[in-house]
C-alpha cells in the first residue's frame, strides 16, 4: 500500500472512529482503492492529492458508510469477505492448524524443556508426551482414560525407556522433530488398530462424518441457489420489463416506461438489488463448485487411506517382528492421509461458514417487494433459461467491419472464451447505466480488440456495433463511477489503465437541424383596432387611479377677473421681413504712451524723504 492510500485510510478511519461507525481496516483499504480507480477524485497512487481533494473524498466515503445497508456497500463487503476466506482457503486451513498448535505450544514447551534422569519425572514426561500426540492428531480427549491408554500403548511401542531418556537429553530442535515423527507413527498405529477392530475409542468415523457432511452441504446449496434464482429472476424481468428497443435511424435506441408510483431511485434501488444477488448468485456457485471438487478429492483421499491400511494390513499379516524400517513409514502414509482428510474437513467446515455470513450480509439489503411488484406488473417471470431459449433460433448478422461476429461454429472451445461484463448483455448494460440482463453467446458474439461481447438480442448487437468503441469507453466510464461493479465484472486491469484520463466519452453536441419553410397567408383576417388610450403599464394604470380618486375629492368651480375678461380672439396680420443691410462703425487705431512710475527711497534710506518719479513719456514723442 502506497503512502497515499495509506494516508487517506487513515484519515477515513479516524472520521469513522469519530462518528461511531463499525467497519475494519481491511474494508477501508478496499474502497479506497477500488474509489481511486475513478481519477474524478484527483487521488493518484504514489503522488500528494490536494488537501480539499481529500476532505471531499473522505466525505462522499463518510456519506457511503454511514448507510451500512446501502446496496454498494453490502456488494463491496460480500466481494471483501469472499476475497479473504475463499480465495485463502489453504490458507485458513493452515491458520486453523496454527491455532491448534498455539492452544497446546505451553505443552510442548515443557517437553522441550524436560532435561531430567529420574524415572517419576520421566514417566511424567512420557505422559506429557501421549497427551501431545493426541492433543496433535485429533484422535479424541486424552483426558479420557481409555483413550489415554490407547496412545500411551501406540507410543510405548515406538518409544522404549532408553529411548525416552536419551530424548530428553537432545537439543530442543531434535526434540521438536522428534515429536514430529512420533505424532505420525502414534497416529497411523492408532488408525490401523481402529480399522483392525482392536482399538479406536475416542476417534471418528472421519471417511462417513465427512462424505455425509459434503451430501448435507451441497443439499443446502442447492436449496439456497435456487431461492437466489427465484429473486433473481424476479427483479431481472422487473427491470427489463420496463425497456422497450425502438428503432431508430438505421439503428435502435432503448426507452425507459417507468409505472406511475415509482420514482427513478426507486428504480435504480430494484437495479442495485440486482447486482447484489447476481454476486452472491456468482459466490454461491463458486462454493457449489468448490464442494463438488471436493467431494470428488474426498473419495479419492478415502480410496488412498484404505490402500494405506490395507498395505499396513500386508506387511503385518502372520508375522511376529517386522523391521521398523518397513512399517514405519506405512504408518506415517496413514497419518499424513488422515490428516488430509482433517484438512478437508477444516476446509468444508469454511465453506459452511463463509455461506452464513455471505446470507446474513446479504439480508441487509432492503428488499421493496411493493416497488417490484408495480414494476413487474403482469409480466410472466422469464428465468436466465427461457431467455436463452426465447433467442435460440436468432443470429446476429448484421456488424460494423470493425467488429466481426464470431459463431460457435467458428472456434473450437467456444464456451471457454472469457465473456466482457460478466457474459451479461453488453449494450443494454451501458444504456441502462448497470442494468445485468443475461445475454445469449450462442447467437454470436461480437470480438473487438481480442475481447468478446454478447447480446440479448440481435438488435442490441447492431446498436452496440454503430460506434464499438465508444460504447466499450461508456462502459468503463459507467463501471468506475460504481465501484461495487469492477470486481463482478472482472474491469480492474482495464481501469487501471484509463485511471488518469478524466473523460473517457466526450459528448457530442446535437446538431439543430433547420429548414427553410414559406408561408403564405391573407393579408389582414382582422380589422385592426387600436385603442390609443390603452395602456398595458400597470403603473400607468395605478397613477390613473390615483389622478381619479384625487378628482373625487375636488369640486369643478369658474371665476372671472378683470384681466381674464380681456382675453378675447385677436385677429393680427404680419408681413415677412425685408432684408436690409446697415454699416455702423468704421475700424480705425490710436497710439498712447503707456504710464510708469518709480518710487523712490523704499530702500537704504532711514528718513522719510522718499517720492514718486514719473516715467511716462510725453504724447509728442510718438
Amino acid at each position: 500500500m502506497d503512502f497515499t492510500t495509506k494516508n487517506v485510510v487513515q484519515e477515513l478511519s479516524r472520521e469513522c472512529t469519530n462518528r461511531l461507525i463499525p467497519i475494519s481496516e481491511n474494508f477501508l483499504i478496499y474502497y479506497v482503492k477500488l474509489l481511486m480507480l475513478n481519477p474524478r477524485w484527483g487521488i493518484f497512487s504514489g503522488t500528494l492529492p490536494y488537501r480539499n481533494d481529500v476532505q471531499y473524498f473522505v466525505k462522499h466515503c463518510l456519506e457511503k458508510l454511514n448507510n451500512q445497508s446501502h446496496s454498494s456497500i453490502v456488494t463491496l463487503k460480500l466481494q471483501l469477505y469472499f476475497k479473504e476466506n475463499f480465495e485463502n482457503l489453504e490458507n485458513m486451513i493452515i491458520k486453523n492448524r496454527t491455532a491448534l498448535k498455539a492452544r497446546i505450544l505451553p505443552l510442548e514447551k515443557v517437553i522441550l524443556e524436560a532435561f531430567t534422569e529420574d524415572k517419576i519425572e520421566l514417566e511424567e514426561v512420557f505422559r506429557k508426551i501421549v497427551y501431545f500426540i493426541t492433543l496433535t492428531s485429533g484422535l479424541g480427549n486424552p483426558t479420557d482414560e481409555l483413550v489415554f491408554k490407547e496412545a500411551e500403548a501406540a507410543l510405548g511401542s515406538v518409544l522404549s525407556e532408553t529411548d525416552l531418556k536419551e530424548f530428553v537429553k537432545d537439543t530442543s530442535e531434535n526434540k521438536e522433530y522428534q515429536l514430529v515423527e512420533l505424532t505420525e507413527l502414534v497416529t497411523g498405529i492408532r488408525l490401523f488398530n481402529r480399522d483392525s477392530k482392536k482399538g479406536g475409542a475416542g476417534i471418528e468415523d472421519l471417511p462417513k462424518i465427512l462424505t455425509r457432511a459434503i451430501e448435507v452441504t451441497l443439499e443446502d446449496i442447492e436449496k439456497t441457489l435456487e431461492s437466489i434464482m427465484e429473486i433473481v429472476n424476479l427483479l431481472t424481468t422487473a427491470v427489463d420489463t420496463n425497456y422497450e428497443i425502438v428503432a431508430s435511424g438505421g439503428t435502435y435506441i432503448l426507452h425507459q416506461h417507468r409505472p406511475d408510483g415509482v420514482n427513478e431511485i426507486k428504480f435504480h434501488h430494484v437495479m442495485n438489488l440486482l447486482i447484489i444477488y447476481r454476486q452472491y448468485e456468482l459466490f454461491v456457485r463458486k462454493i457449489l463448485l468448490e464442494v463438488n471438487t471436493m467431494s470428488v478429492t474426498a473419495k479419492a483421499t478415502i480410496e488412498k487411506l484404505q490402500d494405506a491400511l490395507r498395505n499396513v494390513h500386508e506387511i503385518v499379516s502372520f508375522r511376529i517382528a517386522i523391521p521398523t524400517i518397513q512399517v514405519f513409514p506405512l504408518f506415517s502414509q496413514v497419518a499424513h492421509v488422515w490428516c488430509q482428510l482433517q484438512n478437508q474437513t477444516i476446509a468444508l467446515s469454511e465453506l459452511n461458514q463463509m455461506l452464513l455470513h455471505l446470507r446474513f450480509e446479504v439480508k441487509k439489503a432492503n428488499f421493496s417487494v411493493d416497488v417490484i411488484n408495480v414494476m413487474l406488473g403482469s409480466s410472466e417471470i422469464i428465468s436466465d433459461a427461457d431467455r436463452l431459449e426465447i433467442t435460440n433460433e436468432m443470429k446476429i448478422t448484421k456488424t460494423n467491419p470493425e467488429a466481426p461476429i464470431v459463431y460457435p461454429s467458428d472456434m473450437e472451445k467456444f464456451d471457454e472464451i472469457e465473456l466482457q461484463y460478466l457474459g451479461f448483455c453488453s449494450w443494454k448494460f451501458i444504456e441502462t447505466g448497470g442494468g445485468l440482463i443475461p445475454a445469449n453467446p450462442n447467437m454470436g458474439v461480437v470480438e473487438v480488440d481480442g475481447k468478446y461481447y454478447a447480446f440479448c438480442c440481435p438488435e442490441a448487437a447492431v446498436a452496440f456495433c454503430t460506434n464499438p468503441s465508444r460504447n466499450i469507453l461508456r462502459g468503463l466510464e459507467i463501471v468506475r463511477h460504481r465501484c461495487e461493479l469492477i470486481n463482478l465484472l472482472h474491469l480492474e486491469e482495464q481501469l487501471a489503465k484509463v485511471s488518469k484520463i478524466e473523460k473517457l466519452v466526450i459528448e457530442v453536441p446535437q446538431v439543430t437541424l433547420k429548414f427553410n419553410v414559406g408561408m403564405q397567408t391573407e393579408l389582414h383576417p382582422n380589422p385592426t383596432n387600436i385603442d390609443p388610450t390603452y395602456l398595458w403599464n400597470i403603473w400607468d394604470w395605478k397613477r390613473q387611479a390615483i389622478l381619479y380618486a384625487n378628482l373625487s375629492r375636488h369640486k369643478t368651480r369658474t371665476t372671472q377677473t378683470n384681466k381674464s375678461r380681456a382675453w378675447e380672439s385677436v385677429l393680427v396680420q404680419t408681413h415677412q421681413l425685408k432684408d436690409i443691410s446697415q454699416q455702423t462703425k468704421k475700424d480705425n487705431y490710436s497710439n498712447v504712451p503707456t504710464v510708469s512710475s518709480f518710487i523712490y527711497g523704499l530702500r537704504g534710506r532711514q528718513d522719510h524723504l522718499q517720492h514718486v518719479i514719473t516715467l511716462t513719456r510725453r504724447t509728442d514723442e510718438y
